[in-house]
């Protein structure tokens, strides 16, 4: 027996009702359509108020609604069933234009809609049962990522507590092996602190929650900024850290922090890999783009791992370089915001003899 699917069929032209009925009823899918019609838009709501229907066929020309409107306010009616926009124009960007603001799909009036519309009506209630499974496990990741805010965070803030009390000689003496072994596992927790916050962090970023403050920055300037904050650390590793900036760039619109955070993850990953020499910070304008560049005389990166870099848990194993700890998260989310700035972070390397990471934001 062939399943029964429940259209509302939104037209007020009895030609392409009867038309697109004729279609349906006689279509050789494995469904049975039961069809309702209503001629108004507000008849129309009236229906998807008082019985539940399986897909919505919506013409856009009504006497009471006209165009994209009738689409949001369709919408607004039809809880989870999806709307198939009938249009009588022959161009695709009115029919685009209802998909981007929630339409499924949209067909446009004509011959040829009979071989078609049972088919367009059947893929477009699949492609939202899709929708409603995605939703509901993206719901689940965010449930997932608000547990290990709370659930670990807290915890873990209680540990570094109770360490530093201990190590202060607030409980009683410590010996020199006690403080050695305390001060080992504040140091994993508070690894583990930065994995938790990067981690969030780029959840946040990756599902488009993070808010940037977008507005016009001087990228000299917050280079400038960076280098004081960093500098201490370059100079008690006996690395000189220094700029070469480009005078007279323009202002260019970036988040600030997020840019800060950027230049800063690539400065902190320049002293790690980095023994000895020197780390540059530079600055250029390239035709309608900023560029920044972080260049190391560290130990270089192979080829098999450029590729490695910009993903998540990316770390590479340096052969050179074998106590460095992080999150395997700072570039992924460095790439994360730059590509929100609609630009572009890539990294150029030769084994032994330092690597450069450049980023562009355009102006």
């Amino acid at each position: 027996m062939k399943p029964k699917i429940r259209v509302l069929m939104v037209d007020d032209d009895e030609v392409d009702c009867l038309a697109a009925k004729r279609a349906l009823l006689d279509n050789p899918l494995p469904a049975k359509f039961d069809i309702e019609t209503a001629n108004t838009l507000s008849k129309a709501v009236d229906k998807l108020s008082c019985g539940r229907f399986d897909v919505v066929l919506l013409d856009l020309g009504l006497p009471d609604s006209i165009g994209l409107d009738t689409v949001k306010r369709a919408i607004e009616a039809a809880g989870d069933a999806p709307i198939v926009v009938l249009t009588g124009l022959t161009d695709d960007r009115t029919g685009l234009s209802a998909i981007d603001i929630g339409a499924a799909d949209y067909l446009v009036k004509g011959p040829s809609i009979g071989n078609m519309l049972g088919r367009t009506l059947l893929y477009a209630m699949e492609r939202k049962k899709v929708g409603l499974k995605l939703k509901e496990a993206l719901e689940a990741k965010a449930d997932l990522v608000n547990m290990v805010s709370h659930d670990l965070r807290i915890p873990l803030t209680a540990i570094r507590e109770g360490i530093d009390i201990v190590l202060g000689g607030e409980a009683g003496a410590v010996n020199d092996e006690q403080t050695e072994f305390l001060a080992l596992a504040k140091r994993n927790v508070e690894r583990l602190t930065r994995l938790i916050t990067d981690f969030l962090d780029y959840q946040r970023i990756e599902g488009d929650r993070q808010q940037f403050n977008i507005q016009a920055n001087d990228i000299n300037e917050l280079v400038r900024d960076v280098h004081k904050t960093m500098e201490p650390v370059a100079r008690q590793k006996g690395l000189d850290l220094r700029v070469d900036l480009e005078e007279g760039l323009p202002k260019t619109e970036f988040d600030y922090d997020g840019i800060t955070r950027v230049v800063t993850n690539l400065v902190s990953n320049a002293l790690k890999f980095t023994a000895e020499g020197s780390i540059c910070l530079s600055t250029r304008k390239d035709e309608n783009t900023i560029v920044v560049a972080v260049s190391d005389t560290g130990c270089g990166i192979s080829k098999d791992d450029l590729g490695k870099l910009f993903k998540k848990y990316g770390q590479i194993q340096s052969v050179k370089v074998k106590d460095i700890e992080g999150t395997g998260l700072g570039l992924a989310i460095s790439k994360l915001i730059v590509e929100h700035h609609r630009g572009k972070i890539w990294a150029e390397s030769e084994p032994g003899k330092g690597t450069t990471f450049y980023f562009y934001l355009p102006t």
